[in-house]
C-alpha cells in the first residue's frame, strides 16, 4: 500500500470511529468540525486547503500531534500557505516546543501582522522563552486588535502568570472572563494564580466551575491547590 493510500486509510479509519464515538458525546461540537474536515481530506487527498482546515480541528480537539501532521502536509501541498503555518505553530506551542512555534507564529505574522490569534498565540511562546517585553507587547497587541475577545486577555495573563506577576494575570484573566465565562484556559490560569498567591478558597472556586467544563483542567488545578 502506498503512503498516499496509508494516510487515506487512515484518515476513513479516524473518520469512522469519531462517528461512532459521537454517538455517546453530550458535546460534540469540536468533534462534528473534526468530523467535517475529515471527510473533506478523504474525498479530496490532494487539497492543502482541506489539510489545513483539517489541522484547525485536530488543534480544537486537542490533538497537536495529529494537527501538525495535517498542517505540514498543507505546507507540502501549498509551501507558505499561512493557515497551515498558523496551525502548526498553535500546535507546537501546545506541544511546548515554543522556539519551534516562536518562529512558526513569526513566519505567520510576516503576512498578517494584525492577526489577534497570531499576537496571542506568539505571547505565550515568548514569555516562556523568557522574553518577557515581546510577549507583553504582543498579547496587548492582541487586545488592541479585537478588544471584545477573550483571546488577547487570554494571552496577556498567561504572561503575567508565568512571570510571576499573579495579581496583575488575575486581573487581566477576569477581563477575558467577562466576554467569555466558560473559557476553560482562562478559569484554569486565573485558578493557578490564586494557588500561588495563597488564596484557596478562590482557587476552589474555579475548580468548582472546571469541572463542569474540562475535567482534564480541573484536575490538574486540584493537584496543585492540594500537591
Amino acid at each position: 500500500m502506498t503512503g498516499k493510500r496509508l494516510r487515506l486509510f487512515g484518515t476513513l479509519l479516524a473518520l469512522a470511529l469519531l462517528t461512532a464515538s459521537c454517538a455517546f458525546c453530550s458535546d460534540c461540537d469540536s468533534k462534528a468540525a473534526l468530523s467535517q474536515a475529515l471527510k473533506k481530506v478523504a474525498a479530496s487527498p490532494g487539497n492543502g486547503v482541506a489539510h489545513g482546515e483539517l489541522a484547525r480541528a485536530y488543534n480544537l480537539n486537542g490533538e497537536p500531534g495529529k494537527a501538525a501532521s495535517e498542517a505540514k502536509e498543507a505546507l507540502a501541498l501549498i509551501p507558505g500557505y499561512p493557515p497551515a503555518a498558523l496551525e502548526l505553530a498553535h500546535a507546537r506551542r501546545a506541544e511546548g516546543r515554543h522556539e519551534e512555534a516562536a518562529e512558526l507564529y513569526k513566519t505567520y505574522l510576516s503576512s498578517n501582522p494584525r492577526s489577534p490569534e497570531g499576537l496571542a498565540g506568539i505571547s505565550e511562546s515568548l514569555a516562556r522563552l523568557g522574553f518577557w517585553d515581546e510577549a507583553f507587547a504582543s498579547a496587548m497587541a492582541a487586545i488592541k486588535e479585537d478588544p471584545r475577545s477573550p483571546d488577547g486577555y487570554a494571552a496577556l495573563g498567561r504572561a503575567y502568570r508565568i512571570a510571576g506577576r499573579f495579581e496583575e494575570a488575575s486581573e487581566i484573566l477576569g477581563q477575558g472572563l467577562a466576554f467569555n465565562p466558560g473559557r476553560a484556559d482562562i478559569l484554569f490560569d486565573m485558578g493557578m494564580c490564586f494557588v500561588e498567591m495563597g488564596d484557596r478558597p478562590n482557587a476552589l472556586a474555579l475548580y468548582e466551575k472546571l469541572l463542569e467544563i474540562d475535567k482534564d483542567r480541573a484536575a490538574l488545578l486540584f493537584q496543585q491547590i492540594y500537591p
